[in-house]
């Protein structure tokens, strides 16, 4: 079952109280993720926005705090302290949750025909809304047409509609909500002057409506041009186009929607859409979407499969905190972090060579089918291990087998070492191609082996030729690009930054801070933590790190590319390479791999963007340090 979804919008306004009353009305603020959401009667430039004037009423009204209600339903209470007697006025109300911004306008007015029989079947006398003129025409309210108060009178709202006619919606009398009201005594209040009614009638589209109150900026001359040639970009594209193009006031949960990709929530799909096209987004946000922009949809739906519902809330969560802070921060003051960067967990190891041999020799063990030395290294626990009594019926379930596998690189998981690499094995009843990995212990008689996961890609068992299904070409290189990062969370200042950095290095995690460059003067810091292969394999770590009290925002995101600052022969080396960088006030990664015959290889990198652009400043800071750096997909 698919849960019922909503989008972030300001539902349904009633106002409870009557002409002469304190005003007392209600406002329903549908969410569409469990985030928090801010209300708040609109300003100047919000009313400026919307083509209105703001009357001085709207400063006497009130905005009691937001009331949960049920699922991603909240409620809010608008009153006043003192009486009202205004015939009408435009209430703005601005929204802000998940990293956008609502403004919308109810036309708050009398309707001065109303009577207590409203409900009773028969012909109905006209009302104010019946007798606005055509909305083209505009003319203005004669004197003759300007309504008188009667002993009876109603607020009511006027509501819009991108499908319908505006209308002004009449409530039956109520009994006002006295428990939303003040409790300060009546006694002595004077009521407020009241204004006289605006002599026109403005354009029915100007009364009432939604807006982005996020600027967008209009989309370059490039992609008007593919919008306009393009056979398969196509606005309000069905799932199955390769291409989708954001039309004004659109959001990613109303896309997901209209693209109804299997019975997958639109947080999901959502999600799926701003991996595919995070170098589209501004600052590489969720939130940051642009009108004009176009969105890649291929292999969308393979790519949703792979988001649960609750992974997607979180990126969904984690986006718009860091929405919030971008829109907050503020010009970086020039100083010095008193907080001091410790060194990687992997900057620590020792004997790597040694590691990426016993990785040789294992592979070479089973290949020769010596299941004696290759049982040995593995850490036996105990004397009737069974895992190792499974591993031995495997090895002789498979005979003859023959195996291939790419370059071998290193990643730390709470301070594990673990080794994976692409490996495609064959033997006369059975072929796979998956990625592997070797979770690695010391010993005082050397590098044992105290786990291993194999993630299967490909099987096959036929007799289809293996080299048919899967190029060579394809398996040794599938491990070459480390084309995933995960983002742990984004901070206000360095030493925020810095902090996490160092907690996440203490419990065993390779993090680095990078600065994002939001003006020429402005900043935030995201942390990240290594590098990995695909999505699925830095998910695994994502799933730790939110456990931890440090972790809650982790996620994994496609970030392709890097700039190295150098290549190192020796641990010794990057070592001191990485000091360099932590003196002029950058973080650095060091990636380890080994591949025949170079041997173990270090490299330093510094960063992770998605696109080439982006990292033009960075490139710039290294070099007026002193370093070389070079854009490369690791």
């Amino acid at each position: 079952m698919v849960p019922e979804v909503f989008a972030f919008s300001i539902g349904e306004f009633q106002v409870k109280s009557k002409f002469g009353e304190k005003f007392n009305a209600s406002l329903e603020i549908d969410l569409d993720s469990d985030g928090p959401v801010e209300v708040g009667l609109g300003d100047v430039n919000d009313y400026n926005k919307l083509g209105l004037e703001r009357q001085d009423i709207i400063d006497v009204l009130v905005l009691d705090p937001v009331q949960p209600g049920s699922g991603l339903k909240n409620t809010v209470q608008i009153r006043s302290n003192n009486p009202l007697f205004f015939p009408s006025f435009n209430l703005v109300i601005r929204a802000t949750h998940n990293g956008g911004t609502l403004l919308e306008n109810f036309l708050v007015t009398v309707d001065f025909q109303q009577s207590l029989a409203l409900n009773v079947p028969g012909k109905k006398k006209k009302t104010l809304s019946e007798k606005l003129p055509d909305p083209q025409q505009e003319p203005a309210l004669s004197q003759e047409e300007a309504p008188r108060p009667p002993e009876i009178q109603q607020f009511v709202k006027e509501e819009s509609s991108t499908e319908q006619e505006q209308k002004v919606a009449s409530k039956s009398p109520e009994t006002p909500d006295d428990k939303a009201s003040s409790e300060e005594s009546e006694e002595g209040v004077q009521p407020i002057v009241p204004v006289p009614a605006k002599a026109e009638v403005k354009h029915r589209r100007r009364l009432s409506g939604v807006i982005w109150a996020n600027p967008r900026p209009k989309p370059d001359s490039t992609t008007a041009e593919v919008e306009k040639t393009g056979p398969e970009i196509v606005r309000g594209a069905p799932a199955s186009r390769d291409a989708y193009v954001l039309q004004k006031g659109e959001g990613l949960f109303s896309i997901a929607r209209k693209l109804k990709i299997g019975n997958y929530h639109p947080a999901q799909i959502a999600a799926a859409l701003w991996m595919n096209n995070i170098d589209k987004f501004i600052f590489g946000n969720i939130h940051g979407i642009r009108e004009g922009v176009q969105l890649d949809l291929k292999n969308l739906e393979e790519h949703v499969s792979g988001i649960d519902l609750q992974t997607a809330r979180n990126i969904l969560n984690n986006q718009a905190v860091e929405w919030k802070l971008t829109k907050s921060a503020t010009p970086a003051e020039a100083k010095v972090s008193t907080v001091l960067e410790i060194p990687l967990p992997s900057e620590r190891l020792e004997d790597l060579a040694d590691l990426f041999e016993q990785v040789k020799g294992w592979q070479t063990t089973w290949e020769n089918m010596d299941v004696a030395g290759h049982l040995a290294y593995y850490q036996v626990l105990e004397s009737e291990n069974p895992f190792l009594t499974n591993k031995k019926q495997l090895l002789t379930r498979y005979s003859k087998p023959h195996l291939e596998t790419s370059f071998k690189l290193l990643v730390l998981k709470e301070g594990v070492p673990i080794v994976f690499f692409t490996q495609a094995f064959s033997s006369e009843n059975l072929k796979s191609w998956g990625l592997k990995e070797l979770e690695w212990t010391r010993s005082q008689s050397g590098w044992k082996i105290r786990g291993e996961n194999f993630y299967e890609w490909f099987s096959h068992s036929g007799d289809e030729p293996f080299e048919n299904q899967v190029g060579l070409d394809d398996r040794a290189n599938a491990t070459k690009a480390l084309a995933f990062i995960i983002h742990v969370s984004s901070h206000s200042n360095e030493s925020s930054a810095l902090s996490l950095t160092n907690q996440l290095r203490e419990n065993g995690f390779d993090a680095y801070w990078a600065p994002v460059r939001m003006s020429k003067d402005t900043f935030i810091y995201r942390v990240y933590v290594g590098r990995f292969s695909d999505w699925n394999q830095a998910h695994r770590v994502v799933r730790i790190l939110r456990k931890k009290p440090f972790g809650g925002h982790a996620t994994a995101i496609p970030y392709p590319l890097a700039v190295q600052v150098g290549e190192a022969k020796s641990l010794q080396e990057a070592r001191m390479l990485l000091e360099s960088l932590r003196k002029s006030g950058l973080s650095g990664l060091l990636l380890v791999s080994y591949n025949e015959p170079t041997g173990v290889h270090f490299r330093v990198v510094v960063g992770a963007f998605k696109k080439a652009d982006n990292a033009t400043w960075m490139l710039q800071k290294l070099k007026e340090f002193g370093f070389a750096g070079e854009l490369v997909s690791p």
